[in-house]
Formats: structure tokens, C-alpha cells, sequence
């Protein structure tokens, strides 16, 4: 018997929301409210009943369908959920994450029982698989801690899948996720990179032997998280390598596609051409032969870290119109290109992936702030692991003139003619062509805008060249 979310070989069918007014469409609370109920008639099934094990697994697989749609459709149109804000979607994506981590202790419990029928057994593994896949996505996203269960499942699942079919493509799912690096995928690429892998899946592959092509090794016995490869390595114990080289392949002819400003077939309506290209960009440097090396080293290093969030505050402390909040995270290491710290479970709302924070050394006298991206988040027993890429490690505050009005902006690097010097400003607030002017230390230099920027919700980042 397969449940009417499964085709017709026992693949789960991904919803996907179709393109509506937006005067027509659920607003992100709707969603997230349709979420809510879901999870509590979930929690409701946690409780023992007489319904026959088919009939529990049809109710629990249609609960399953009406939150996959759910979050389909929140997380398809930007207009409903804010991506670029931070409340909004963290609480989303934990409601997600709960609702699944629910589904895959239910599933897991169909899949205890004793005496469950042949024609169930394979359902419920493409189910418990799915469900694990789609938790593992959403604690990175969420910054969730790991579920106790998840890692176990999917080791139980591939082994009784023989590394094929339905279920076995679920496994590989949640190894396409773990190895994506979805805790960085900022939330307004998380479409599109779910739906590279969803197309890459058939050219993933856990394999018995070493490879230089091998990415992570995964024991499915040993019920852990796959452990990423720095050398090849000859798997021992029944480990395997995870490959992505086909899947590359096929990434590396879209990325050509979509550079041309073309969406590949089979990808229409699941993401526009630039979050495609940020997508791609993504998949390909995480799962290629040459893996991302460290261009620093890593020093281990402790103490505390005075934090000030938000560009308004940043500009407003460097202004010498704040003073910090004292929010304090602990220092874990550091290189020339960022550091790592924690933060405390108490502030982990108050972060999130993309954040622009200002950052010194507690036992400093010196009043030098460095400036820094968050691009990574992952919890764990202590609090918030975060990664921050460093932009300035002495910015100052400045006005900027671009002939018509003065912003006030941080200047992140010094003024040497020829060179490139970035500057930080509210978005939307500079020119997008014409020269700044900027009057420091008593001489006006101007400014020629370059191509490079980022954004982030609260700031934009500009390269210029000093004239």
C-alpha cells in the first residue's frame, strides 16, 4: 500500500506551491499557524492507540504531506516570509524542525514494531528517511540541537535499503544536506539549493572504497554524524565515502546555463537566476574534487568578547554616540580571515546567519572595534558555535558625499590611491553609479564605484577605487 504523497515506484512527491497574487496567498504568520496545528495533532499521535498500523501510518503520512505543503509554500514567495529578518524566519524554521523531528520519532516507532507488514515496511522507511532529511535541514537552519535519534535512523535505513531505492535516495538527501552547509545558506537561497540537491540526488553515491572524490565518511552502523574527509582515506568497519562527482558534473552544466541567464529544465518556478547562480556557487565549491581549504590558520584562543549587533548601533558606537551593550560571547579561535566564538543560550534569538556585528577583546584599553559577517551558526551543548568572517579590523565612522547628499557610512579600509577600499552604509542609501567623496585626515578623496557589493537585511557592503 503506498500512501497518495509516494509515486508510483515509493519516491516521496516534493509539494511544490505554485505562483500566486499576492492578495490570494497565506501570510507568513497563516503559515506558520497551519504549522502550529500540525505539530499539535503530531504531538497528539505520540500517545498509544488501537488503530490498525496501516491506518496509523496513512494518518501520520497525511499530517506528513499537509507540513511539507506548508512549508513549501512559506518558504516559496519571499513576499510571505521575510527572509532577510531574523525573528520571523528562525521561528519559522524551528517550527519546521519540531514538526519533523516529531515525524521522525513516529515513523521511528512504526518502524519498531514488531511484526510490521512486509508491504508497510518499505513506506515507512522512505517516510522515517524523509523525515530525518527534512529535520537534519531544518536544525541547521534553525540552529537546533542534533536530535538524539536522527544519525541512528538513517545508519538503520541504508542498511536495510542495501544502499538503493526510494529510501536510500531519502539517506543521501540527508547527507546532501549535511555536506551543503545549509547552517551558512542564507535563508533567501534555501529554495534553490533544496532543489539542486532534490535534482542531484540520482548522482550521489556512498561508496565502499577511497576515493579522491570522497567528501565525508559515513559509518551507518555507528549511529554519528558522517565526518568530513581532509585526505583520501580507506574506509574502515563498513564505513563509506559520500561522492558528489556525477552530481557536480551536472551542477557545473547549470552553472554554465544560468550564467547565460537561462534556468535549466526541471528547475522553473523554484528559485530566480541570481539565487540559482548563489546556489550553484555553493554546491560546486563544498562537493568538487578540490574541497575548500583554510587560507589561514586557526589559533586556539580564549576570553571574552565585547559584541555590539546591527549596523545602526555600529555606526552609532563608532560615532562616539553609543556605548556598547556589553553582550559578551566567549573567543574560541581565530585566524587572519575571522574567528570563531559562542554565544551564550541566553542571546542565541538575537543572532542570526548574515548579521553584522561589532567585536572586541573584553580586556582591551584600546577602543578598536573589528568588524565582522556572521556565516556560520551551529549549536551545541554550551550555547551558539558561530563562524564570523572578518571585514575590517579598524573601521571608521565618515561621511561620504556623492554630490547631491552626505551619508554617514564606516569606511572599512584606508584611502591609498589605486587601491580598493570598501564601505559599509544603510541599504539602498548609495548611488549605484557616480563618485563618493570622502574628506579625511585633511584631504578629499573621491571615490570611483566598482562591481563588487553584498547585502545583508540592515547594510550594504560597496567596493570602490580611491581616484
Amino acid at each position: 500500500m503506498l500512501s497518495s504523497s509516494l509515486d508510483a515506484v515509493g519516491n516521496l512527491k516534493e509539494p511544490r506551491s505554485t505562483p500566486q497574487a499576492l492578495g490570494t496567498v497565506p501570510s507568513a504568520r497563516d503559515a506558520m499557524a497551519g504549522l502550529k496545528a500540525n505539530m499539535t495533532a503530531l504531538d497528539g499521535l505520540r500517545t498509544p492507540d488501537r488503530l490498525p498500523l496501516a491506518a496509523r501510518l496513512a494518518l501520520i503520512a497525511q499530517l506528513e504531506t499537509d507540513a511539507r505543503v506548508a512549508v513549501a509554500e512559506a518558504i516559496t514567495d519571499a513576499a510571505r516570509l521575510q527572509v532577510h529578518g531574523v525573528a520571523l524566519w528562525r521561528s519559522f524554521a524551528e517550527q519546521a524542525c519540531h514538526v519533523f523531528g516529531i515525524l521522525l520519532e513516529l515513523y521511528g516507532d512504526l518502524s519498531d514494531r514488531a511484526g510490521l507488514p512486509e508491504d508497510l515496511r518499505s513506506e515507512v522507511d522512505v517516510r522515517l528517511a524523509g523525515a530525518a532529511a527534512q529535520r537534519l535541514r531544518w536544525e541547521l537552519q534553525s540552529c537546533v540541537p542534533e536530535h538524539r535519534q536522527l544519525w541512528r535512523r538513517i545508519g538503520d535505513v541504508w542498511l536495510r535499503a542495501n544502499g538503493s531505492g526510494p529510501a536510500a535516495r531519502e539517506c543521501l538527501r540527508a547527507l546532501a544536506y549535511y555536506s551543503a552547509g545549509f547552517d551558512q545558506v542564507p535563508p533567501a537561497t534555501v529554495p534553490a539549493v533544496d532543489s539542486l540537491i532534490g535534482v542531484a540526488i540520482p548522482f550521489l553515491a556512498l561508496a565502499p572504497g577511497a576515493t579522491a572524490a570522497g567528501r565525508y565518511l559515513f559509518d551507518p552502523a555507528a549511529g554519528k554524524p558522517p565526518r568530513r574527509l581532509v585526505r583520501v582515506e580507506q574506509p574502515e568497519n563498513g564505513a563509506l565515502t559520500f561522492v558528489a562527482a556525477d552530481a557536480c558534473a551536472i551542477l557545473s552544466g547549470f552553472s554554465s546555463q544560468v550564467a547565460d541567464g537561462v534556468v535549466p529544465p526541471g528547475l522553473a518556478g523554484a528559485a530566480d537566476v541570481a539565487q540559482l547562480a548563489a546556489a550553484l556557487q555553493i554546491l560546486l565549491r563544498l562537493w568538487s574534487e578540490a574541497p575548500p581549504v583554510r587560507r589561514y590558520r586557526r589559533h586556539q584562543l580564549g576570553g571574552a568578547l565585547k559584541v555590539v549587533r546591527g549596523f545602526d548601533h555600529i555606526r552609532a558606537l563608532l560615532a562616539g554616540n553609543l556605548q556598547d551593550d556589553n553582550s559578551l560571547w566567549q573567543l574560541q579561535n581565530a585566524s587572519r580571515c575571522g574567528l570563531a566564538a559562542l554565544v551564550p543560550p541566553a542571546e542565541r534569538e538575537q543572532i542570526c546567519l548574515g548579521d553584522l556585528v561589532g567585536l572586541q577583546a573584553s580586556e582591551t584599553h584600546e577602543e578598536v572595534w573589528h568588524l565582522g559577517i556572521v556565516r556560520r551558526m551551529r549549536a551545541n551543548e554550551n550555547g551558539v558555535l558561530v563562524g564570523v568572517e572578518t571585514i575590517s579590523q579598524r573601521p571608521i565612522f565618515v561621511s561620504a558625499d556623492d554630490g547631491r547628499a552626505a551619508h554617514e557610512v564606516l569606511l572599512c579600509d584606508p584611502l591609498l590611491k589605486g587601491e580598493a577600499a570598501r564601505i559599509l552604509a544603510e541599504p539602498g542609501k548609495l548611488p549605484a553609479a557616480g563618485a563618493l567623496f570622502i574628506s579625511h585626515h585633511g584631504t578629499v578623496h573621491k571615490l570611483k564605484p566598482l562591481d563588487g557589493s553584498a547585502s545583508g537585511y540592515d547594510f550594504e557592503l560597496r567596493v570602490y577605487q580611491v581616484m
